[in-house]
């Protein structure tokens, strides 16, 4: 499995129950809500998808196939909007 990093150009900030986002020469934003937020946090270090999806399988109490698929789903969409990126 891929292990990812979150991008270093972006810095964030708690507004009620979001994690807005804003990325630092564009000054784009996005809002993340939980399970993205919760992912952003973990992948403070570099980390493999099969560590991400065993990590948010305890935080949120799933079924680690559903989370598996979920992680997958959400690195991808984190990815385009360049949140994150593939070390190896």
């Amino acid at each position: 499995m891929p292990t990812w990093k979150r991008r270093e150009d972006w810095v964030g900030t708690e507004v009620e129950d979001h994690l807005v986002m804003l990325h630092l020469e564009s000054g784009r934003y996005v809002a993340l809500n939980d399970t993205a937020a919760e992912a952003w946090r973990l992948l403070e270090a570099p980390r493999d998808e099969a560590w991400l999806v065993e990590a948010m399988t305890e935080v949120f109490s799933v079924a680690p196939e559903h989370c598996k698929e979920s992680v997958s789903k959400l690195l991808a969409r984190m990815d385009g909007l360049e949140l994150v990126e593939r070390v190896a």
